[in-house]
């Protein structure tokens, strides 16, 4: 591997002398895999036990004597299964109050692995990105006999509770075990590994704290969420290196059709190489696209887009092509760098995929998507960022002007703070500039006051700060009132694209350009913005109908079927219902002739938004309401 033998031996030297202390841990490979299930099968009797009976800092958990609360784990060329064993005296997880608490404060395991050649880099989990990995999923209530539950990134895991005791059962694939730099865990090596037992054994007054054992980092830096460098050390037994990739061969091409793909193709020699999965990446240059992480690119806008493929088996071969893009019909919302900023993507609790929330108070309920809009149920704090909903997946661009943009309003008028901020290890800054008045310090950190009405808020900014190791992440911060808040439609598109590339509005929104032109629209409609000139709006005329308010869709969200009552358009003579797609893709049509229709969504798709349109006998479109198909 081309690592060099210098990187080795001193990466040795540091492991050797940081890790002198701290204690060590070998997995033996599995002879057949253990069912994951929470129960302690045959198989397991061929691994090591860990005890787990270290306490975290001065804190003082009751989790039985010593060897009473323990791991064990097995590899096999897929993954590492994991079995916790815990005896307590009182199981009180977070579900055991009401609302709900957060679930690193009740009783729950955390896993945690370091995956980096160099274990001594002051980091954790709390830095993504960077190699270091939480596997922590809490207690669901009703699933806690053995239900197999998905972790994300393909882990399984599942709980058995005999209460107050309980079994804890894992499988963690090494693919998702990456380092700093994109290569898969190498099992020839050194690896860091903890097991934190969070211990509570009732609700405030009676005992409002969390208390911890761990199997090695007992907290003389930092617990092990922010910095590993104390935790323990894994091997896996009988692990052999395999054979490295020598080339990557990409072979481009060309995508015509709009919104169309193309499967980049990778030839890899050798043919016999011991791990040929790759990680793709896109360089949008004058075109843009994204790509899957099985190398499927999507067009967005037409020009050139160079892909790159990596290899993670520690050769640091890869390949990159070129592939053009033309016959794209684009609009600005296509653009966005803000992954989900529609919240179009529900997971199974109704919290917004690729976001995430986090309440200083335990009595805060996380952020709900409902009809496409993020709804926040912030508890009153002492600070804004005590109550947050975030999204790390935003890629935008160093040195670039970008337009961000949003709409938001709230139960009573409030004041309002968004900012995008990197993370702990680059000490929280916000790594973007802004010449906008309500930016702090000329930094991309806005406070300004929002009120019941709906609105858009229009930002600038320019990521001049952008370093190794940064990882873009924008942030609504809400702790400094209780008002229920609302924010819809998030976007981050560059100030290039939002005044050439056309734009979506929806029916009745209020948009403002520039903070000077207002323009309220009662059509959807696709429009460009220049300096001077609105293009194509078509809105000459069209007002909203006094009885815009008749129709009703239910259930919404709906899985199976949609019901829709037309109240007073079935008087209407020529009117017509339209369903399409987020992109504006038909996919139902019927003229309105009675007074409901049941529609059969089943085959259409979940986790998305589809739109609802009534037409009049003009074409033109009166109504528009969301639907979530789940």
């Amino acid at each position: 591997m081309k690592r060099g033998i210098f990187t080795l031996v001193l990466c040795a030297l540091v492991v050797a002398f940081s890790y002198g202390q701290q204690p060590s841990g070998v997995i033996k490979k599995v002879t057949e895999p253990p069912v994951i299930g929470g129960e302690v099968d045959a198989v397991w009797t061929e691994a090591n036990v860990y005890n787990i009976d270290q306490n975290f800092q001065s804190e003082l958990p009751t989790l039985g004597a010593s060897g009473e609360t323990n791991w064990r784990a097995l590899w096999s060329t897929d993954g590492i299964y994991i079995l916790l064993t815990v005896t307590d005296d009182v199981f009180f997880p977070n579900y055991a109050v009401s609302p709900a608490g957060n679930n690193w404060e009740y009783d729950k395991p955390e896993i945690y692995f370091d995956v980096n050649y160099v274990l001594q880099d002051a980091l954790g989990p709390a830095n993504a990105g960077t190699g270091h990995y939480q596997v922590s999923p809490g207690f669901t209530d009703g699933k806690n006999d053995g239900t197999v539950m998905d972790g994300g990134n393909n882990i399984d895991y599942a709980f058995v509770v005999t209460a107050p005791n309980y079994t804890a059962e894992y499988f963690v694939p090494f693919s998702w075990l990456k380092d700093k730099d994109g290569i898969m865990v190498d099992l020839t090596g050194n690896i860091g590994f903890d097991v934190t037992i969070i211990d509570r054994d009732a609700a405030a007054p009676t005992d409002a704290t969390r208390r911890r054992a761990v199997w090695a980092n007992i907290g003389g830096i930092n617990e092990s969420w922010s910095n590993m460098d104390e935790c323990g050390i894994i091997t896996f037994e009988d692990a052999t290196a395999g054979i490295d990739i020598t080339s990557i061969t990409l072979s481009g091409g060309k995508i015509t059709t709009d919104n169309g793909t193309l499967q980049v193709a990778a030839t890899i020699l050798p043919e016999d190489a011991t791990n040929k999965t790759l990680t793709w990446s896109i360089e949008n240059n004058s075109g843009r696209a994204t790509i899957s992480s099985t190398g499927i690119v999507t067009a967005i806008k037409d020009g050139a887009v160079t892909v790159t493929a990596k290899a993670t088996d520690g050769s640091y071969e890869e390949g990159s092509c070129t592939v053009t893009i033309s016959g794209q019909n684009t609009i600005l919302w296509e653009l966005n760098v803000i992954a989900n900023g529609g919240f179009d993507l529900v997971n199974d609790d109704g919290t917004a995929a690729l976001w995430s929330g986090w309440g200083g108070d335990a009595n805060a309920p996380m952020p709900q998507i409902i009809d496409g809009i993020a709804v926040c149920t912030p508890v009153l704090a002492s600070y804004s960022w005590q109550y947050q909903f975030n999204n790390m997946n935003v890629t935008a661009l160093p040195d670039v002007d970008y337009i961000f943009k949003f709409k938001a309003w709230a139960d009573a008028n409030r004041t309002f703070n968004v900012d995008f901020e990197d993370t702990p290890a680059n000490n929280y800054n916000r790594y973007g500039a802004s010449a906008d008045p309500t930016a702090s310090g000329g930094r991309s950190d806005w406070t300004f006051n929002i009120t019941t009405e709906p609105a858009w808020y229009l930002l600038h900014v320019n990521f001049d700060q952008i370093v190794e190791g940064t990882v873009q992440k924008v942030q609504f911060m809400l702790g400094l009132s209780s008002a229920l808040t609302y924010i819809d439609s998030v976007m981050l598109v560059t100030l290039e694209e939002y005044n050439t590339v056309p734009q979506r509005v929806s029916i009745y929104d209020t948009i403002t350009i520039y903070d000077t032109v207002h323009i309220t629209v009662y059509d959807t409609v696709f429009i460009a913005v220049t300096d001077t000139l609105i293009i194509n709006t078509s809105l000459t005329g069209i007002n909203p109908p006094d009885n815009v308010n008749e129709i009703r869709i239910y259930p919404n969200p709906a899985k199976d079927y949609i019901i829709i009552d037309y109240g007073n358009y079935t008087l209407m003579n020529g009117y017509t219902l339209r369903i399409t797609n987020s992109i504006g893709q038909q996919l139902f049509l019927t003229p309105i002739n009675k007074q409901t229709d049941y529609i059969d969504i089943s085959g259409w798709g979940g986790r998305v938004i589809y739109f609802v349109h009534v037409l009049d006998n003009m074409d033109r479109v009166l109504v528009t309401k969301k639907i979530i198909i789940h």
